[in-house]
């Protein structure tokens, strides 16, 4: 009995080691593209691989066609209420489809959702010409999208995704970070984005039509809420994913990119990975706080004598759970009364493992008056006894 105990003590002791090894430090990048894993808020980077190369995209380029038609919705120039009449081409655009017909009338708001959560190609080219009036402008408008926010890799020559030809013009290319970008400026412009593509499925019962969604994270990974898949024999298998975290700290949003696997087992289980790695190993933490004070400083011929120094903004940061964080105040050589709120006094540095990460300014946070001539001789006199 003694000697199963130790055996089992002895077991328990491997499995956490184990599990410690494997969410402390992952390697994913054999048999893929290109990969990235970050935060939606602040934009860093968790962990990354190949994130600068021109990729194919496939239908990771329905995010773009979205963002575009949301723009126009937000102008008012259209309406998701918006009845489309289907044209012919785009009912009969090849690959994954939601099947809408050459001439029917169909909501703006049900493409969208046959769209996203059953990549239809048809969806997309029928949004295009709604929104743009032909294909082709529409594409014209999602490379100056690209352009206006620095995408400097991106792109595109149709709404969906589907190759033209087998040339690389026939492609629709982004880097990973560019995606990246892409994905943090839509989910923090449009979030409403995450209600159309954290549904598990897309049924239309006056269509008669059900049928699950692409994306295969929902329901695998808690939480998961989106956000597009997309394959092409270029692109390999490709799925951006999101997912919000409540941690001890503040909140957060994971996004996780994984480009060109080559099974839709190896996607899955990779992108498991970078999200549960990003869940278990990194916490928000909020760094310099407006409503905290992170010093006292003593200003000779203040009225105050000791004044309490607070940051002019907050700071937010994921770190790393055994990452080391401190604070260090750097104050302007002179600093006198009188100061009014929200003066400058010096800068607080953030270090993460002693290498600074960020600056936020040190400020007075009320009105600071000079000190009378009596109460500066007194203070003067009392310093010679200390």
């Amino acid at each position: 009995m003694k000697n199963i105990r130790k055996l089992l003590s002895l077991c328990l002791v491997i499995i956490m080691l184990t599990n410690t090894i494997a969410f402390g430090e992952i390697n994913i990048n054999e048999n893929i593209k290109g990969a990235l894993l970050g935060d939606l808020e602040t934009g860093e980077v968790l962990y990354e691989y190949n994130i600068n190369e021109q990729l194919a995209m496939a239908s990771v380029t329905k995010i773009m066609t979205y963002l575009v038609m949301m723009d126009a919705v937000s102008k008012g120039d259209i309406s998701l209420d918006d009845d489309v009449v289907i044209s012919g081409h785009a009912a009969a655009t090849e690959g994954s489809n939601f099947g809408i017909l050459s001439g029917e009338t169909v909501k703006l708001s049900l493409l969208v959702k046959g769209m996203l959560i059953v990549s239809g190609n048809d969806c997309a080219t029928a949004i295009a010409e709604h929104v743009g009036k032909t294909e082709d402008n529409f594409v014209i408008m999602m490379n100056s999208k690209a352009s206006e926010l620095g995408l400097l890799s991106a792109s595109f020559v149709n709404p969906h995704g589907l190759p033209i030809d087998d040339n690389e013009t026939g492609q629709n290319h982004m880097s990973v970070s560019d995606i990246y970008k892409l994905v943090r400026h839509i989910l923090l412009t449009y979030p409403q984005m995450l209600e159309v593509t954290k549904q598990p499925q897309l049924v239309v019962p006056e269509r008669n039509y059900s049928k699950t969604a692409t994306n295969p994270i929902l329901g695998i990974v808690e939480g998961a809420d989106g956000l597009k898949t997309g394959y092409t024999d270029k692109a390999g298998l490709c799925l951006v994913s999101t997912m919000p975290v409540k941690g001890n700290g503040q909140d957060y949003r994971l996004v996780a990119i994984l480009m060109g696997s080559a099974t839709a087992e190896e996607r899955l289980e990779k992108t498991k990975l970078l999200l549960e790695y990003g869940k278990n190993n990194f916490t928000m933490e909020k760094l310099a706080d407006t409503s905290q004070y992170m010093d006292s400083v003593y200003i000779t011929n203040s009225k105050l004598g000791k004044v309490d120094i607070f940051p002019a903004q907050d700071y937010s940061k994921l770190v790393n759970k055994e990452d080391i964080v401190r604070t260090k105040i750097t104050y302007n050589q002179e600093v006198k009364a009188p100061l009014s709120k929200g003066d400058k006094i010096g800068t607080i540095s953030i270090l993460v493992n002693d290498e600074e990460v960020g600056q936020v300014d040190a400020t007075v946070n009320e009105n600071i008056e000079k000190a009378n001539i009596f109460v500066r001789i007194l203070r003067f006199f009392s310093s010679l006894f200390e």
